[in-house]
């Protein structure tokens, strides 16, 4: 693996390798979670499909195909307290291009287009094109409340996080994607090339040295202040908290959120990630062996855990009428990790089976560069084999420790209202 400072935080990490016929180059940058977050969302999907040099459907299309039907992406996530912007693009690797073309510096010369010489007009974007934008982006944020587990799961975050950046949506909300012009686009654009923290990931086969050259050329001509990027863990809880909403839905969505008293993202990392998943994760675990398989409380039950902002979330559907009891087999389940009742058994179907998810990340282009992408924040790029060596080290004593820590923040319950909805509503 490659890893080179190119700019002031811009980081080029190439992982150097045959075993794929395409190629990959993920630019990955990451802003706090706050200002106006739905500016900074749209910028990439605009970005992904026109630039100066190729300012129409016809153009671009004609340009991809000239590397060999090369496909780009975009998306926006949360990473902790920071929004990660990405953008992806997919491509033949060198060894199968025609005369010994390089087309991996190609394509990275297509995404450098895109990201720093867009289609502008009047030293602005164009309107037409930001109000298309405006409608996906504002019809991506309300199709959320549509989908009522991710409504569930989105409310009790805001309810959990009240008082942190956590609690924001990485698309923002429908007001301000509403709100938007060409100009606070723009300024998001300009603002995120100046501060943002960069990654690119390259994987496959292609000559790094001009590709690092060329970026560092393109960083180094702008101007670059970057943003420090902090994410507050909490690890005390004074009185969880409880909130209930109604809505037309025929299948309650019960959230529980939870700390786990992580100092920061590295605390104890492996152990949590262990505990977790026999509490609530493959079908070993607790929550599906016993709450959903045993007790019939659940249609689904599972937890998950963000190690970025170190917190768990659990996610089930269950009748309104079985809430308490649901609840009560949740927090009783985790009390049951925390005392160390699971077998030997289960610790070793765990650690196999979140061993080979991870190592499962070499098995394409798009999941290993996106492995260390999910990186960008870190001081230490890790390898797959490195933090599946972490887990497989993982003791029972060290998840019984871990599993202690977990306490519950706080209750989110969606239930119906009575009415008759869509069927498809849940």
């Amino acid at each position: 693996m490659y890893i080179d400072n190119i700019a002031e935080s811009v980081r080029l990490c190439a992982v150097n390798t045959d075993k794929f016929k395409t190629c990959r180059i993920n630019v990955t940058m990451a802003m706090p979670l706050d200002g106006n977050v739905s500016a900074r969302a749209l910028v990439p999907f605009m970005l992904q499909r026109r630039c100066a040099e190729y300012p129409d459907f016809t153009a671009f299309n004609r340009a991809k195909d000239e590397l060999y039907g090369a496909t780009i992406s975009a998306g926006v996530t949360k990473s902790g307290e920071a929004q990660v912007i990405n953008f992806g693009l997919t491509a033949i690797d060198d060894r199968f291009a025609l005369d010994g073309e390089e087309i991996g510096l190609k394509c990275a010369g297509l995404l450098t287009k895109l990201i720093f010489e867009p289609l502008t007009e009047n030293g602005s974007f164009p309107p037409d094109i930001i109000e298309q934008e405006k409608r996906l982006l504002k019809e991506a944020i309300e199709n959320e409340k549509n989908d009522k587990r991710r409504y569930a799961f989105t409310r009790c975050e805001s309810v959990m996080f009240e008082d942190e950046a956590y609690s924001t949506n990485c698309l923002g909300t429908a007001e301000e994607a509403q709100s938007l012009t060409p100009d606070t686009v723009y300024a998001a654009w300009q603002d995120l090339l100046k501060r943002a923290n960069v990654q690119i990931t390259l994987v496959g086969s292609m000559k790094v040295q001009p590709v690092a050259d060329m970026l560092r050329k393109k960083f180094n001509s702008i101007e670059r202040d970057p943003v420090e990027i902090k994410t507050k863990f909490i690890n005390s809880v004074s009185e969880p908290k409880y909130v209930s909403e109604e809505m037309t839905i025929k299948q309650g969505k019960l959230v529980i959120g939870m700390r786990t008293g992580m100092k920061d993202e590295n605390d104890s990392a492996a152990a949590m990630r262990v505990a977790v998943d026999i509490f609530g994760g493959g079908p070993y675990s607790k929550l599906f062996s016993v709450v959903r398989e045993k007790m019939s409380l659940c249609y689904y039950c599972s937890a998950a855990f963000f190690r970025a902002k170190g917190i768990v979330m659990v996610q089930s559907g269950i009748e309104d009428a079985n809430e308490e009891k649901a609840r009560d087999a949740i927090l009783a389940q985790l009390n049951e990790v925390a005392n160390g009742d699971f077998t030997d058994e289960t610790l070793s179907f765990s650690v196999k089976a979140l061993s080979d998810a991870v190592l499962g990340n070499n098995d394409t282009p798009e999941t290993l560069a996106a492995w260390y992408s999910a990186q960008l924040l870190s001081e230490k790029l890790r390898t797959p084999e490195e933090y599946a060596g972490e887990i497989e080290s993982v003791t029972k004593q060290q998840v019984v420790n871990a599993a202690k820590t977990i306490i519950p923040d706080t209750v989110f319950m969606l239930k119906s209202n009575g009415e008759v909805g869509d069927e498809n509503a849940d």
